[in-house]
Formats: C-alpha cells, sequence, structure tokens
C-alpha cells in the first residue's frame, strides 16, 4: 500500500503570511498549477481523502480528477484551529505578542487551549480518529490524503510515536508531497 500525503495548494492567504486555521482562503492560479503539477505515481485503486475545508478539498478534486476518481471530504483532517490568530498576519497584531510567542513554540512545548487554539488532546484525537477508521481499507488500494501542514507533521509524528506538538518532518511547501510505501495504517 502506498500512502500519498500532499499539502493544499497555495492559498491568497499563503501568500499573506496569514494563519488559516479553520479559516479559509481560496487557492490562487499558481496554487492550482502546482496541484496540476505533482508528479503522481502510479497507484492501485487510489481512494483520495481531504479536509473539508475549501483549500485542501478543491486541491484534492484536481488530485482525484487526474486520478479518474473522487474525493471523500473528512473534517478530522481539518488544520488545528489556531483560534484568535486565524485571519491574522504573523507577526503583525502586538496586542497579541504573547499568542504569537505561544504559536512560535509550539514546536519546544505544548499549547494548551489559551487564546481559543485546539488542544493537542482534541488534535491528537481527530488524527488517531481519522486512523482507526481506515485500518479496514484494503491492502490494494492506495491512499492518497490531502490536508495541512500543521495536520500532515503531527499526522506523522503520532504514526512514528512521536508526540504530535513536536518538530517534525511535515511538508512545509504548498502542493508538497510525500510518499510512503509502508503500510502505516495497517
Amino acid at each position: 500500500m502506498k500512502l500519498l500525503l500532499i499539502r493544499h495548494g497555495q492559498t491568497e492567504w499563503n501568500l499573506q503570511k496569514r494563519i488559516q486555521g479553520w479559516q479559509d482562503s481560496a487557492l490562487t492560479n499558481s496554487g492550482i498549477e502546482q496541484l496540476n503539477c505533482i508528479p503522481i505515481p502510479d497507484l492501485n485503486n487510489p481512494q483520495v481523502f481531504s479536509s473539508d475545508l475549501g483549500r485542501a478539498y478543491n486541491s484534492a478534486a484536481i488530485i482525484a480528477k487526474r486520478l479518474s476518481t473522487y474525493v471523500v471530504a473528512d473534517d478530522r483532517l481539518r488544520e488545528r484551529r489556531f483560534g484568535q490568530l486565524e485571519g491574522k498576519i504573523i507577526d503583525q497584531d502586538l496586542s497579541l505578542r504573547n499568542h504569537w510567542n505561544a504559536y512560535h513554540q509550539r514546536y519546544v512545548r505544548k499549547i494548551t487551549t489559551i487564546f481559543g487554539v485546539e488542544s493537542e488532546a482534541r488534535f491528537e484525537d481527530r488524527i488517531l480518529d481519522f486512523v482507526s477508521d481506515r485500518v479496514d481499507i484494503s491492502s490494494d488500494s492506495d491512499m492518497v490524503i490531502v490536508s495541512h501542514g500543521e495536520w500532515l507533521r503531527a499526522f506523522l509524528n503520532v504514526m512514528k510515536g512521536i508526540p504530535s506538538w513536536h518538530c517534525g518532518q511535515g511538508i512545509n511547501t504548498n502542493a508538497g508531497m510525500t510518499i510512503i510505501n509502508c503500510p502505516l495504517l495497517q
């Protein structure tokens, strides 16, 4: 079984350096082009799963069309909720200085539920709940997951037994892809 992890294409808010979290922003023309150019390997009976947020779902629809399949939207694949920072340009609103400090330290220590951010426990529960529903997928079906930077990083950490909040090897670039050729979900 192959597992393809793909981060959504570039959005208007990515260009503006705005925190998106559960808020959304449209894909840019460049983001659409990025998705159309991803070199997708040969897949067996691919199943495409996506966050239900527009930027990821629209990205997944482009990938699914290329694979001649459909997208299954799942809210458990949503980006982490960043509360009061959502919609804000990184480090611009000085009244949120303490929030920005916590945000920038998120890989050094857990962010609690301060300023409306989703707790690590809730975030990990969403990831593990999604994984537990996928364990019955046939090994002759390859899986494509289109999601968000923080979700994909945390997913890879959790699958390796590393706490979700630790810095890990995520997918930092828009429309970036990681291919895993091992049965992580079985």
